[in-house]
């Protein structure tokens, strides 16, 4: 007896097998070579983002993971007695991103991808004391993404029923316009000019005509 209900197959593919994003807050020092002076800071800017590497790892608190690891640099303008500085370091990090992993079937050959999805920017930066050395303390904040990705096992579900030829779509064949007749020509009349013979002119002694140049012309 037939039956319309799937037959079940199992693939192996590879695939996207979890995703997951993360958002960073850190706080970094910047040693300032100023003491017992008023200290103002004038702006920040981050630049040169970048990540070196991606590899999935295991961690016991949050399951699977991407490790990141990346660097930037963060740049701080100040002011002191009248005079201005511009202070530079580079920061190099290692975050995790947690994974959402998809499924429960085994993965193979796993691999990780990360992007930065917004780049590191200063969302606070201040003038701090520590111990007897002030520094300026700038919190950054960034948004991380990863994926692993890595061969695993499938269940698709394939109709008994299906058909297996290759159909055919009917329709009319689109037939580019004829080349239509040319116009055929209008023959034109041909004009010309009626010339008055010396014998139509009126005789020098008739007083009704009145003489002109117009008469003349026509």
């Amino acid at each position: 007896m037939a039956t319309d209900r799937p037959v079940i197959r199992e693939i192996i593919t590879k695939a996207v097998c979890g995703r997951g994003t993360y958002r960073y807050l850190r706080s970094i020092d910047l040693e300032i070579p100023v003491t017992n002076k008023t200290i103002q800071v004038l702006g920040n800017f981050v630049s040169n983002a970048s990540l070196e590497e991606a590899n999935v790892v295991d961690r016991a608190s949050q399951g699977k993971a991407v490790q990141v690891k990346g660097h930037y640099d963060v740049h701080v303008w100040y002011a002191y007695d009248q005079d201005t500085r511009a202070a530079k370091t580079t920061v190099t990090f290692i975050e995790y991103i947690p994974m959402q992993m998809y499924g429960g079937e085994s993965i193979t050959n796993q691999q990780a991808f990360a992007k930065i999805t917004q780049k590191p920017r200063c969302s606070k930066a201040y003038v701090k004391t520590l111990g007897d050395k002030p520094v300026i303390r700038v919190e950054i904040e960034q948004n991380l993404s990863g994926e692993v990705v890595g061969f695993t096992k499938l269940k698709v579900g394939i109709s008994p029923n299906a058909p297996t030829g290759a159909g055919t779509v009917k329709g009319e064949e689109l037939v580019p316009p004829q080349n239509l007749p040319e116009k055929p020509e209008i023959p034109t009349q041909s004009y010309y000019l009626d010339l008055k013979c010396e014998e139509d002119l009126p005789e020098e002694d008739d007083e009704d005509f009145e003489y002109s140049q117009d008469t003349y012309d026509r």
